[in-house]
């Protein structure tokens, strides 16, 4: 005969369930974290002192000899001195003269500023289908390898990425691209921090990390989840010494053409370079709730490479 359970025993054995539900949650919660990697080099002295140079204006005074034709002597007066001396007319002269000399000099630099090259910033969103584990294996090598300290290592590392993303044409499914000119090299630096901390910041953790030489690797989970990665998400963030002035992508191939000029840029037009992509170890899990959640921008391609 079965003993009914006192309120005592039922109150034990439902802290128990709800212990044993939170854990679990916590588990699944623990395996579906996105791990992210992060490989690039920001700002350098050398990298930013182009987009940041210092104009510099001299001026020189011009010496006349006047001849005293009273006395004979000669008097060395400067331009200042002259007009100054002189009478109403000249130093009436003399103003009008600075004046459309100074009115020269603000539409000369109106018109350098308006025409001359200006840093721009890029960010690339590429989101792939998680078959493509073997570009995680491409990104985590260029990474380990590349040296985050110089351009030529900035030019590598775009070189290289974009390249790995090429040969995962048949995997891309949707994209988002951001391009915005800045006025001078602060500006510019300011506005790839902010969007690489942004992107960043969206990793459940960083596993693997080489950036401006600091070099930090995780050890990663042993293959726990039988279950393929869903999705892949690739940031390029790039800063240039000049506008790209690239086309908005509404078609694959317009996201090619955008890679290929990326990762065709000289050493010498990068001024800082960063990759970001999640999931870096092959055994995360990004789900599609994760990318609208953390990617709300990226567009569906109208059609497909051929």
């Amino acid at each position: 005969m079965k003993l009914p359970s006192s309120p005592h025993l039922l109150a034990t054995k439902s802290m128990a369930l709800s212990l044993l539900l939170v854990l679990i949650a916590l588990f699944l919660h623990d395996t579906a974290a996105a791990s992210g990697g992060a490989m690039g080099g920001s700002f350098s002295s050398k990298a930013s002192s182009s987009s940041r140079s210092r104009h510099v204006y001299s001026t020189s005074y011009t010496t006349y000899v006047y001849r005293d034709s009273c006395f004979g002597s000669r008097r060395i007066y400067t331009v200042h001195q002259i007009r100054m001396g002189s009478r109403g007319g000249d130093i009436h002269s003399f103003f009008i003269a600075v004046f459309a000399l100074g009115a020269m000099v603000v539409i000369a630099y109106t018109i350098y500023d308006r025409y001359r090259p200006k840093p721009s910033v890029v960010k690339l969103q590429v989101a792939l289908n998680g078959k493509a584990c073997s570009l995680q294996q491409d990104l985590n090598h260029i990474a380990l390898k590349a040296d985050t300290s110089t351009q030529d290592g900035y030019k590598y590392i775009l070189e290289e990425s974009a390249k790995a993303l090429l040969r995962h044409s048949e995997y891309w499914l949707s994209s988002h691209l951001l391009e915005r000119t800045c006025h001078d090299g602060k500006e510019a630096e300011t506005l790839f921090s902010n969007i690489s901390f942004e992107e960043r910041s969206k990793f459940d953790e960083e596993t693997l990390v080489n950036i401006d030489n600091h070099q930090e690797q995780k050890s990663t989970r042993e293959a726990a989840s039988i279950s393929a990665n869903p999705f892949i998400v690739v940031n390029v963030i790039v800063a240039t010494d000049g506008a790209l002035k690239l086309s908005s992508i509404n078609s694959a191939k317009d996201l090619k053409n955008i890679l290929k000029k990326i990762g065709g840029l000289a050493k010498i037009e990068i001024l800082a370079a960063h990759v970001l992509w999640t999931p870096q170890d092959e055994n995360d899990h990004l789900s599609a709730e994760r990318v609208f959640q953390d990617y709300p921008l990226l567009t569906e391609f109208k059609d497909k490479l051929d």
